[in-house]
């Protein structure tokens, strides 16, 4: 019984590592950086989402589709006003000035969002999910916990069409795989960056209302998982979406047996060890330069040893 609660356990807890780190790998790999605002967009869902249900009174869905359009548009115009006129810079500066604007941003919305709505936790309804379950094989599930497993599964469906199945995911492979030659085979580039970021944005906003659900919303509820989100597309692969999946949910199972024998320092303590000898493996097997965000890091550490 205890195994059995802990798969489903880590099954349903997966799935919004996995919902999260997908959002978090289309962007990093699409635009080669990663969006250090990923977490408050997470978060900036759920608070959308509970303000339109719990304080206006729409219905849940109304709350959803609001959440995720909402989140869209404010990062479709990041992406334009703030991220875009960096494109022109020469690759370091515009790596490391995005991250600079993107932590800039999510350090602001956290802290827009302690002021609008506290920093006290608050708890979201989904039409009284977590309060129906069913018991199968001496395991008691709610609801609710379905409902995440199954709409992760249907989300990664989507991606699956349309990253295989129509013009713009065919766009956003190939920008992941060589970006100059897709530019050169007439794949608007400048576009398909900002839908990778509405859409990775979107996906977190998305993944930020069922974590919500699942536990309790807070302006940081997302900085953990941001963290856990670079171990898991590092170990998928950056701009690998399946990858990301795949990771996300082994790392949910994970830590839903770990819990049972290890205190949470010594989980997210594994997870940073199992990390660093993934880290060694790389240095020793990947070939030199073979990873450009890789390699500007180095360069800069470099940089810098040189200058002291």
């Amino acid at each position: 019984m205890v195994f059995t609660q802990a798969l489903v356990n880590g099954l349903v807890q997966g799935s919004i590592f996995a919902l999260f780190a997908a959002g978090f790998t289309i962007i990093f790999g699409v635009m080669d950086i990663p969006n250090m605002g990923h977490a408050a967009l997470f978060a900036g869902g759920a608070y959308i989402f509970y303000h339109t249900v719990e304080v206006v009174g729409l219905p849940w869905y109304a709350g959803l589709l609001a959440a995720i359009l909402l989140i869209s548009i404010f990062a479709a115009v990041i992406e334009q006003q703030l991220i875009s006129p960096l494109y022109d810079r020469d690759e370091t500066d515009y790596i490391f000035g995005v991250i600079l604007v993107t932590v800039g941003i999510g350090w602001i919305l956290e802290r827009a969002y302690a002021q609008t709505w506290g920093h006290s936790p608050l708890y979201l309804g989904i039409g009284g999910l977590q309060d129906l379950s069913i018991n199968f094989a001496a395991v008691r599930i709610n609801y609710l916990q379905i409902v995440v497993f199954i709409v992760s599964i249907l989300s990664f469906a989507f991606l699956y069409v349309l990253t295989y199945k129509t013009m713009v995911g065919r766009s956003l492979r190939a920008i992941v795989q060589d970006r100059e030659l897709a530019h050169i085979r007439g794949v608007n580039v400048d576009r398909i960056f900002l839908m990778a970021f509405m859409l990775g944005s979107g996906m977190a906003a998305f993944a930020g209302i069922l974590n919500a659900a699942m536990f309790t919303l807070t302006p940081v509820m997302g900085f953990e998982l941001l963290i856990k989100a670079f171990i898991i597309v590092i170990l998928g692969g950056i701009g690998r979406i399946w990858g990301a999946a795949i990771a996300g949910y082994a790392l949910g199972i994970y830590e839903a047996f770990a819990v049972l024998y290890l205190t949470s320092y010594y989980i997210f303590a594994s997870e940073f060890a199992l990390l660093i000898v993934f880290f060694l493996a790389k240095g020793l097997l990947v070939p030199e330069g073979s990873d450009s965000l890789s390699r500007i890091f180095k360069n800069r550490v470099s940089d810098l040893i040189g200058g002291m």
